[in-house]
């Protein structure tokens, strides 16, 4: 499995087209980008290892995003085809009115959601973890009025304290 760092492991990677759309025209650039993609989605889904196709928009900042996940292994291929059908699609993006920032990126892509099995063991796991740090905690040093109160307590409580009280404390515990 490639891996960025120890504990940053990929097994796939992904290619993102985008764009930016204009509410112009009742949201039409939206509207034709979609068409566009619908047109294109065919041979794009047919590539060779792809796993899944995802399409973004998000009405706030106005992002028109296309998102194809591959396994690594795969993902060189489709490179080496300069991942086709990309160009014929960015340019038709470009052609849109109301479409700008027609931009790539590729980045490695993968699930990170934890089964219920697994968060069930992680949390025994810090419980444990939790514990045992409470056990290793070294005993706080008392204060000298916290000494002195123990030890008036020790005299007044007799045989309650560990120490035996003489006549003038018995009967005050």
């Amino acid at each position: 499995m490639p891996e960025i760092t120890k504990n940053v492991k990929f097994e796939n990677i992904a290619r993102e087209w985008r764009c930016k759309w204009s509410q112009d025209n009742e949201n039409s650039s939206l509207a034709e980008a979609q068409a566009k993609l619908d047109d294109i989605l065919g041979d794009l889904s047919s590539v060779e290892g792809v796993t899944s196709v995802q399409r973004v928009v998000c009405g706030s900042c106005f992002d028109f995003k296309v998102v194809t996940k591959l396994s690594a292994a795969a993902f060189g291929e489709w490179e080496k085809m300069n991942f086709a059908p990309e160009a014929e699609f960015l340019e038709t993006l470009k052609s849109i009115d109301g479409v700008s920032s027609v931009e790539t990126q590729t980045y490695t892509l993968e699930e990170v959601m934890l089964s219920k099995k697994q968060i069930k063991r992680l949390a025994e796991q810090k419980k444990k973890a939790s514990q045992s740090k409470e056990e290793d905690k070294p005993e706080v040093e008392k204060t000298p009025e916290e000494l002195a109160e123990e030890r008036k307590k020790t005299v007044e409580c007799g045989n309650q304290g560990g120490r035996k009280a003489g006549r003038r404390d018995r009967g005050r515990c």
